[in-house]
C-alpha cells in the first residue's frame, strides 16, 4: 500500500473578469492505494474543483498534486488525457452515456480512446463488466430503454472498462431515489472490497456513511479528515 492521491499545499485561483476566486487554499491531503473516501462539502466548498483535479480535468494553480505517483502539473494535456483514461474511472450523477448508442457499446467507448485494452478483447471484456453489475439482460438496450439506476451500472461498468485504479464519483446517487442508491453504493462498496480506491464526492451525509474516510472541505480548506 502508498499514496495513490497526493497533495501538498494545492491551491487553485479562479479568474473571474477582474476578481480572483480561490476555490482552494493550501491543501494537503494524501488516499492510500485501497482507500474509500468521501469529499464532503456544501456548494461552493471547493469539492468540484478538488474532483477535477484528481481527476485530472485540471492543474493546480499552486501545490503539487500526484496520481499515482506522477505530478499532473507537470505533465502536457496529452498526457494528462492519457493518464486520466487509463488510471481513473469517472462515474457522474447525470451518467453522462451516450444516447444513440447501446449500453454494450458505451462500456466499449473507453477502451477505443485509450487504447489499453487490445481491440479483440474489447467486446468480450465490455460484456463481462455489464455481467458483473447485474445488466447481462440489457447489452443491447439503449440509455433511454433503461432505468435510472440500471444506467448508473451502465457508468460504473463504463467506469471499470480500462482496469482504473481509482474510481472517482460525483454524487453519484443524486438522480436516484433511495433504494436504486443503496444499490449503487453497496456496490462502490464490493468494488472497495476487491482493492480499488473510492472516491466520492458528495454532500450528503448518508452517501458519505458509505466511506471509511471522510475529508472535509470549506471555503476551499479541508476542515475534518475522518476515519472509520
Amino acid at each position: 500500500m502508498g499514496a495513490i492521491v497526493s497533495a501538498q499545499g494545492v491551491s487553485k485561483i479562479y479568474q473571474m473578469d477582474s476578481v480572483q476566486v480561490v476555490a482552494l487554499d493550501d491543501v494537503s491531503f494524501s488516499i492510500e492505494d485501497g482507500e474509500f473516501v468521501a469529499i464532503m462539502g456544501p456548494s461552493g466548498s471547493g469539492k468540484s474543483t478538488l474532483m477535477n483535479l484528481i481527476g485530472c480535468l485540471d492543474k493546480p494553480t499552486s501545490g503539487t498534486i500526484s496520481i499515482t505517483s506522477t505530478d499532473i502539473s507537470r505533465l502536457s494535456d496529452r498526457q494528462l488525457a492519457r493518464l486520466r483514461g487509463s488510471q481513473i474511472g469517472f462515474v457522474f450523477q447525470t451518467f453522462n452515456l451516450i444516447p444513440r448508442i447501446d449500453a454494450l457499446a458505451n462500456v466499449m467507448l473507453p477502451m477505443t480512446f485509450a487504447g489499453k485494452i487490445p481491440p479483440k478483447e474489447r467486446r468480450h471484456r465490455a460484456q463481462e463488466l455489464l455481467e458483473s453489475v447485474g445488466l447481462g439482460q440489457r447489452l443491447h438496450h439503449l440509455p433511454s430503454e433503461l432505468s435510472g439506476g440500471e444506467r448508473q451500472r451502465v457508468a460504473i461498468a463504463r467506469a471499470l472498462a480500462n482496469d482504473p485504479k481509482i474510481i472517482l464519483a460525483d454524487e453519484p446517487t443524486g438522480n436516484l431515489d433511495t433504494k436504486t442508491g443503496k444499490t449503487i453504493l453497496d456496490l462502490f462498496s464490493e468494488l472497495n472490497r476487491q482493492g480499488r480506491t473510492i472516491i466520492v464526492v458528495t454532500h450528503d451525509a448518508a452517501v458519505a456513511s458509505y466511506a471509511r474516510r471522510v475529508l472535509h472541505l470549506l471555503d476551499g480548506k479541508i476542515v475534518g479528515d475522518e476515519r472509520r
